[in-house]
């Protein structure tokens, strides 16, 4: 084993190591509804039957399928929680080498210790650490993001029919990982279809028409699964979402864009940007990198249109997939960043991102509970430490300090980059913790924990699915657990959940009410006299495996 390898494979360590320490460490799950919604398809994939939700936005089945032998090894409740931190921990670590290799393709030349750093710091950015502690894909979605990236590289290198069907492949992975990708995976089939216009139509045809079925067949699979866990495909598709956003909102989605660019300047002190101006100058290759980033880029702007939520004017999660790429790519050309271009790209831009980041938030609304998920990124830009609240002059005052210090240091030493970089990182996983203690008390997670007794004796919950929030309905069935939750009641049903203002069974007797529901424990003797609820229609019995 070469001495490269060992360095690599020790960085690699050292980040799942430390990525599944953040990962267990925040309190939880805070079990938002993106959460349970791949908890119950990976539930589904493992056979174990359906689970008592309503029905969801669309999910890809690619990190489903990564938690199914969770499922399949009979691990329940936190053990589940915890199989998928670490599952998000190996694709955290996975970035290391990732990263690697695609500054070794996109930079041959370059000193393979600056290589390293850069692939160190590109990967342990606040916010894919912290996102890694919540049952999301992103940080799935940023390591394919850079496998993609190598693939394309490799095709637009060797301008081979093999290459170009490698990259597709990766891309209709990228796909399947989130539908909200399926521009970038288009974008990549296109580059490697027009990789191999040297060798004939014929081709470029074959190429293009494997993607094409590759992303058909994906959404088939997504649609089969979904209508199987939620009994239904999806709540929305393209066409409907097109017809409520973007359409006409042509100013609004230039304003998200702007904020999430603002973002990625802020959380990435400038580095980002510096990184895209390298990956500019890169052609062809580089230009393929900005195609798909800017496919990114424009979904993000497109789907929050339209969309009440606190965060979306300085958004990071939609786009957070593309900045270990792009950091790891400025850290690694920071030594030829000139005097001129430092003080545009790290103090002149970072302080207008600031500027337009007071212009383009939405006051107060910070502090909603939803807002310190998305803007975790910006911990390290100097959001105030374990608050919710974010202020644009922090943030860029301390973007300004971070960028320039590393570019002072850089020419010196680049492990002494490294060392500020990952510390400064750091620091900002550490207050990010405390905003998640913050979060999952105001969460309904939060609230269910500390309000449902553990010697509740739930033998079977019916769940309102029609009449109670979705958020409600999905932690508690939940905590009682998928395999003791149902949408249609029966003999074994003991307690019900039920929306605030809908009548209760006969005999019935109030056990906790919550903010957005209240749950009943039925008196056995007369609970089949009346059904729960008003309106509902419920679906199907689930199939349940009962502990």
């Amino acid at each position: 084993m070469s001495a490269w390898t060992r360095w690599l494979v020790g960085a690699t360590s050292a980040v799942f190591l430390l990525g599944l320490v953040i990962a267990l460490a925040p309190p939880g799950p805070l079990l938002t509804i993106d959460d349970l919604a791949y908890l119950a398809l990976g539930r589904t994939i493992a056979g174990e039957g359906g689970a008592p939700m309503p029905a969801q936005s669309p999910y890809g089945p690619l990190y489903p399928l990564l938690l199914a032998p969770g499922w399949l090894l009979g691990l329940e409740g936190d053990g589940m929680i915890a199989f998928a931190r670490l599952v998000n921990a190996l694709a955290g670590a996975a970035t290391v080498p990732a990263l690697a290799s695609f500054l070794r393709r996109l930079f041959p030349e370059i000193d393979r210790r600056r290589v390293l750093v850069a692939a160190l710091v590109g990967a342990l950015l606040p916010a894919a650490l912290l996102t890694a502690s919540i049952v999301w894909a992103e940080r799935l979605l940023a390591l394919l993001v850079v496998l993609v990236m190598v693939a394309l590289f490799d095709a637009l290198e060797t301008t081979s029919a093999r290459s170009a069907l490698v990259a597709v492949a990766a891309a209709v992975l990228l796909f399947a990982a989130h539908p909200r990708l399926g521009v970038a995976a288009v974008v990549v089939i296109a580059v490697s279809s027009w990789a191999v216009r040297g060798r004939g139509t014929a081709v470029m045809s074959v190429v293009a028409a494997s993607g094409a079925a590759g992303l058909g067949s994906v959404e088939w699979f997504r649609r089969s699964l979904a209508t199987a866990t939620f009994d239904h495909p999806g709540i929305y598709g393209p066409f409907d979402l097109a017809s409520r956003r973007g359409l006409g909102e042509g100013v609004q989605m230039l304003q998200l864009g702007l904020g999430a660019l603002t973002y990625v300047v802020l959380a990435g002190t400038g580095l980002a940007l510096w990184g895209i101006v390298v990956v500019a100058r890169s052609r062809p290759k580089g230009w393929s990198v900005l195609a798909v980033g800017l496919g990114v880029l424009v979904v993000a702007a497109w789907f929050l249109t339209g969309v009440p939520r606190a965060d979306k004017w300085l958004h990071g999660r939609y786009v957070e997939v593309m900045a270990p790429m792009l950091v790891a790519v400025g850290v690694a050309q920071l030594h030829r960043l000139s005097r001129r271009g430092a003080a545009l790209l790290l103090v002149g831009v970072p302080s207008l991102a600031g500027i337009v980041a007071a212009w383009n938030g939405s006051g107060d609304t910070w502090a909603s509970a939803r807002s310190p998920v998305m803007m975790l990124g910006v911990e390290v830009g100097g959001a105030p430490y374990g608050n919710d609240i974010f202020e644009p002059g922090a943030a860029a005052a301390v973007a300004i300090a971070v960028g320039l210090v590393a570019w002072g240091l850089c020419r010196w030493r680049i492990e002494a980059v490294g060392m500020l970089l990952v510390g400064a990182s750091l620091w900002g996983v550490h207050s990010g913790l405390e905003t998640l203690r913050q979060l999952h008390e105001s969460t309904v997670s939060g609230e269910v924990a500390e309000r449902l007794d553990p010697s509740t004796d739930i033998s079977e919950l019916f769940v309102d699915v029609g009449g109670v929030s979705t958020s409600l309905t999905n932690v508690l069935a939940w905590e009682v657990g998928f395999d003791r939750s149902v949408t249609a009641q029966t003999p074994r049903t003991s307690h019900v959940l039920l929306a605030l203002d809908a009548t209760p069974p006969l005999g019935a007797t109030l056990v906790i009410e919550f903010r957005q529901g209240m749950l009943w424990e039925l008196n056995r003797s007369v609970s089949g006299r009346r059904r729960p609820g008003s309106g509902e229609t419920p679906r199907s019995r689930l199939r349940h495996r009962h502990r």
